[in-house]
């Protein structure tokens, strides 16, 4: 094995002398503890390399060895259902990471394998040579690899195998249960997939004003206390993806810790057992290493992109790349790289390019349909949107929902402005729901859009005039606006009712809301005041939405003979 020595030791900053070919990002094991490292600069025979666990123990005239292989991630069955660390490794225990090389992969369970196919026959990358039974309520399909191609040779019966077993042989190569894929990588796929199927968050105001396609990215910018860890929360637990995966970069260890517990008492709605039976935890955080950290998010999206392959659409869930960018730019100063704005390196547009260009709805190797949706959590200090990290995010997402604090402060969740986010594929999505029923929809998110920006213009207007100054339908837009934001877009993520809320439920909310604020223009045109209408009890529409249940599409619509009778009594 090719050995050489520390010469230097700077934080996660280690100097390796005398290591002949090394390539650039390969890895290397630092000191007796065997501490991973990757090769960051190389310089006049002397390696740069970025450690990825605590160098205390190191010093100088310890031995490097070289592996001759990137940074990787060993992908296998009993992904799901556990927790990781930045470089994919279990976590089982304490805080191990305390304890340089007390993190290792060492699986010696075995898994139940069901041959599909037969010996003898010609398979090419992405063919399903079988599946893992025991590995979770997601389908666990074991395929041929990326860059294999010939005949197949061997294929084992059915049994138990752990996962470093040969379960086939193509063309005189073993194929094993797990295998290892450099996380920087992108896993190759046949072609990518035109249109847009969106992905049902169960959160009102995503998916009836900026849904997020299946494939697409999205990114969740808002400053402290603004919600931005419950509402990824609320996305993680009721979205309708098949496998979600979930970075904790940098963020409390609590937050991930409450992550895990109700992820694990939160039941499965297409399974009947554990949410978290199919989430994969990936938790780097404030007290772990950084450069764990700076991996953690490619480890994630290179999970994602596995199950991809299988068919499935994976969720990664990133909170937050703030807290991630912080470590490219300790790293930067350390290796003394020029600095660009707020210090931060002058690669930071690409590295975040380089993220969300991962996400695709794609038509994998084996000819199935799969997806990867990116949902980044960004928190800018101070809440400065200009700043540097939220400024590049926008350019590279399709989705976007900033988080605002007025909206925050007055107890509106989630606190997603309505007038600072946008979505590029509201009309793909539109087309989607025309063609599966629903041609209505891109008109009324468009009328809801409208409304929404006219309330806060006429808003604005009223606090220099007063509201009496306004006309009637002015007034009832006002009202309108009102109505959208208690009834509709506010959404409770502690009540049973109101923690999901189905398509169809949303439509009837949205719907029932039009139908109240028509009525009431009526009565204004026939002359009724419009203080007699504002002051009228709307409470049996607002409250529809979390004393009905979240599928309860006739308990909403209910309420509109309630409302109309009420009304009637004004005239």
């Amino acid at each position: 094995m090719n050995v050489g020595v520390v010469r230097r030791v700077n934080g996660p900053l280690v100097e390796i002398d005398r290591l002949a070919g090394l390539a650039m990002a390969e890895l290397v094991e630092i000191g007796a503890a065997r501490l991973p490292a990757e090769v960051v600069a190389l310089r006049d025979g002397l390696a740069t390399t970025q450690a990825y666990e605590y160098t205390g123990s190191l010093a100088p005239g310890d031995p490097a060895y070289a592996l001759g292989r990137p940074l990787s991630a060993r992908l296998g069955p009993g992904l799901t259902g556990r927790v990781f660390d930045g470089l994919l490794r279990p976590l089982t225990g304490a805080a191990t990471w305390l304890a340089p090389g007390a993190i290792r992969v060492a699986d010696e369970r075995t898994w139940s394998f069901e041959p599909h196919g037969e010996p003898g026959q010609t398979v090419a990358a992405g063919d399903l040579l079988g599946t893992v039974t025991d590995a979770g309520p997601v389908p666990h399909r074991v395929l041929v690899p990326a860059g294999l191609v010939g005949h197949l040779d061997e294929l084992h019966p059915s049994g138990r195998y752990r996962d470093n077993e040969a379960i086939a042989i193509v063309a005189g190569n073993p194929v094993t249960l797990a295998g290892w894929w450099p996380v920087r990588r992108p896993r190759p796929y046949r072609a990518r997939q035109e249109g847009a199927a969106p992905l049902m968050t169960g959160q009102r105001v995503l998916d009836a004003l900026y849904p997020i396609a299946k494939g697409a990215t999205a990114a969740v910018p808002g400053g402290f206390g603004t919600g931005k860890t419950v509402l990824l929360q609320q996305i993680a637990k009721w979205c309708d993806a098949d496998i979600i995966v979930y970075v904790g970069c940098g963020e409390r260890g609590n937050e991930l810790a409450d992550v895990l517990t109700e992820l694990a008492e939160l039941s499965d709605p297409r399974t009947g057992g554990r949410l978290a039976d199919r989430t994969v935890l990936i938790a780097n955080t404030s007290n772990m290493p950084i450069m764990a950290r700076e991996a953690s998010i490619y480890t994630g999206v290179t999970v994602a992109e596995y199950y991809r392959d299988m068919g499935h659409h994976a969720v990664v869930i990133a909170d937050s790349t703030s807290r991630w960018a912080e470590a490219l730019r300790e790293f930067a100063s350390r290796t003394g790289a020029l600095p660009a704005e707020e210090g931060y390196p002058a690669g930071l547009a690409s590295a975040l390019a380089a993220f969300y260009e991962r996400a695709g709805r794609v038509e994998t190797l084996g000819g199935r349909t799969g997806s990867v949706t990116v949902v980044g959590a960004v928190s800018p200090p101070g809440g400065d949107m200009t700043e540097p990290v939220t400024a590049h995010t926008q350019r590279f997402v399709r989705t976007l929902w900033t988080l605002d604090r007025d909206l925050a402060y007055a107890r509106h969740y989630p606190a997603v402005a309505w007038l600072g986010s946008y979505c590029r594929d509201a009309g793909a999505v539109g087309a989607w729901y025309a063609a599966e029923g629903d041609p209505d929809w891109a008109a009324r998110r468009a009328r809801m859009v409208s409304l929404l920006a006219e309330a806060d213009r006429l808003a604005t207007l009223a606090e220099l005039v007063g509201v009496a100054a306004l006309p009637g339908h002015e007034r009832m837009v006002l009202l309108a606006g009102r109505l959208l934001r208690e009834a509709v877009l506010q959404q409770s993520a502690l009540s049973v009712n109101d923690a999901y809320c189905s398509p169809d439920k949303s439509t009837a909310l949205i719907d029932l809301v039009f139908d109240v604020v028509a009525r009431c223009d009526e009565l204004v045109a026939a002359g009724l005041p419009a203080t007699a209408i504002e002051e009228a009890d709307f409470s049996p529409l607002v409250r529809a939405r979390e004393e009905t249940g979240p599928t309860d599409v006739a308990g909403v619509r209910a309420r509109a003979a309630t409302m109309f009778d009420a009304l009637g009594t004004l005239s």
